[in-house]
């Protein structure tokens, strides 16, 4: 059993890498903070404009969602896509509701190997 000196040099390195986890944290949220006051103001130019904030909101959502599934597409090896390219083909216009994706994303290997349960994503 480590003695008492032990177990506090123990708590002060991780202590020390706390204070840089959290430098690290300030400088992310600083340079983060010009473009989330962008997007504020494009919101309240949106609102000014007339648009129905809480449909907007629902929009910018599926949104943002398309463009991180586009990625997540792009990044896929030149087998993988072709797979999931003839995934979408199959199911055709049923691959745009949230059972379809969910089909879709069940159906590609995950990290390790395993399949996920897309399914148990979905609304109930």
């Amino acid at each position: 059993m480590p003695d008492n000196s032990e177990l506090k040099g123990y708590l002060d390195r991780i202590d020390q890498q706390d204070d840089v986890l959290a430098s690290l944290r300030g400088t992310y949220m600083n340079e983060c903070k010009s473009p989330h006051e962008s997007i504020r103001e494009v919101l309240t130019e949106a609102r000014e404009a007339g648009v129905n904030m809480k449909a907007f909101r629902v929009l910018l959502k599926g949104h943002r969602n398309d463009r991180k599934q586009l990625a997540r597409i792009a990044e896929l090896e030149s087998e993988d896509a072709d797979a999931h390219a003839e995934m979408v083909e199959a199911l055709g216009e049923f691959a745009d509701t949230p059972l379809g994706a969910a089909a879709v994303e069940s159906a590609k290997p995950k990290r390790g190997g395993r399949r996920g349960s897309a399914l148990d994503t979905l609304p109930h």
